[in-house]
């Protein structure tokens, strides 16, 4: 729910605002897990897991609706500018961590764990080098954050002018949440999820069954995260420039290949050919992220974005909950190969959602918009 606060806290008191509050949440909720990793798991749970989520869920909310303001004309590539930065974190982190935590480079035991004492001492201090950094850099962000002037000019107003875009515009946020097009982004975006969560929480354990270096699994982890906030600016363009059915069936169709494809990655056990791999589930990874608030913005209207999305994130909650159940209880028993195949059946039922989203009520209006819009441009132009 920490989406919907922030939605609700940016269109209140502005982008600014809402970052702020949600980076003291998120930093607190970092820094006090240096204690709660060693009083509990369940502390830790609420810690990083509940605080440090919905601080991070406040931010990113405020954030990406500010953005699409200064850019109202390419909301895909604003988008994905932003959450591309929100992806880049790994880039950093995950070399930061791994040379905090384990500067010897140890293996994992046979079971997948790290066992060495003074590896595992080392883990809380990692949330308070993590605390500082993460203060740091937010402190310079808020800086730079403001919204654009009421007397800048934009060539086109999104979403304002024909009859239907006014009808969308006007209309209130809960008729939005009972339509058919929420009900079918909201379940495109539930399987999407779950197949991001599985391989992104996943193959790092996958890969540790061929591969021995930890070093080089983090630098994987590093690579792909260039990819995963690269291609969140790639494809916010590609769906501002073609539309989202387009960019969203490449994405789906090319993840659910990949989730097929790692078993046979571990056959041919070749190092070089699992990177690759991983970047591109990366890369769709970003794929995801980034088009989503461009069909939210465009079915919901600006005037709502931050709220609606706020809610379609919901749906990245209950994705959770869906990779902890297979990966809990199912992982064990199938093996990840037989996981991973299971994941690349969650991208096709997400094509399917999107080959139909056009069908349904919001969707259409939009297209009529699009139709009024282009008999208006031929009259200005005869």
């Amino acid at each position: 729910m920490g989406m919907v606060i922030g939605g609700l806290v940016e269109r209140k008191f502005g982008g600014r605002t809402g970052a702020l509050l949600g980076s003291i949440i998120y930093t607190f909720g970092v820094g006090s897990t240096f204690y709660s990793i060693q009083h509990s798991y369940a502390a830790t749970l609420l810690t990083m897991g509940g605080i440090a989520s919905v601080g991070s869920s406040i931010a990113y909310s405020s954030i990406l609706p500010t953005a699409q303001r200064w850019l109202p004309d390419n909301v895909g590539l604003a988008g994905g500018v932003i959450i591309g930065g929100y992806g880049c974190g790994a880039f950093i982190l995950s070399p930061l961590q791994t040379t905090f935590i384990n500067p010897l480079d140890y293996s994992v035991n046979d079971q997948g764990f790290f066992t060495q004492e003074d590896l595992l001492e080392r883990v809380p201090y990692v949330f308070i080098v993590m605390a500082i950094f993460f203060t740091v850099f937010q402190s310079i962000g808020l800086i730079f954050v403001g919204q654009p002037s009421s007397d800048i000019h934009v060539e086109t107003e999104n979403l304002i002018g024909t009859n239907s875009e006014i009808r969308v515009e006007q209309a209130r946020v809960w008729p939005q949440l009972r339509t058919t097009t929420f009900l079918v982004l909201f379940l495109s975006l539930t399987c999407n999820a779950t197949w991001v969560q599985l391989t992104s929480g996943l193959y790092k354990a996958y890969g540790q069954q061929f591969i021995d270096s930890d070093f080089f699994l983090s630098l994987i982890g590093s690579i792909s995260s260039v990819f995963n906030a690269g291609s969140r600016v790639f494809w916010g363009a590609i769906a501002d420039t073609t539309s989202y059915r387009f960019s969203m069936s490449i994405v789906c169709s090319l993840g659910a290949v990949l989730a097929f494809c790692l078993p046979l990655v571990k056959m041919i056990d070749n190092d070089v050919l699992f990177l690759a791999t991983v970047c591109l589930i990366f890369s769709c990874i970003g794929g995801t992220f980034s088009i989503f608030p461009f069909i939210t913005h465009k079915c919901f209207s600006k005037a709502n974005f931050s709220v609606m999305y706020g809610f379609l994130q919901c749906a990245v909650s209950v994705a959770g909950l869906i990779a902890g159940l297979i990966s809990t209880h199912a992982l064990n028993e199938i093996g990840f190969e037989y996981l991973f195949i299971v994941c690349g059946f969650f991208m096709l039922t997400s094509l399917f959602l999107t080959f139909i989203v056009h069908k349904t009520d919001l969707a259409q209006l939009m297209v009529t918009a699009e139709r009024e819009h282009l008999e208006e441009d031929y009259q200005i132009y005869q």
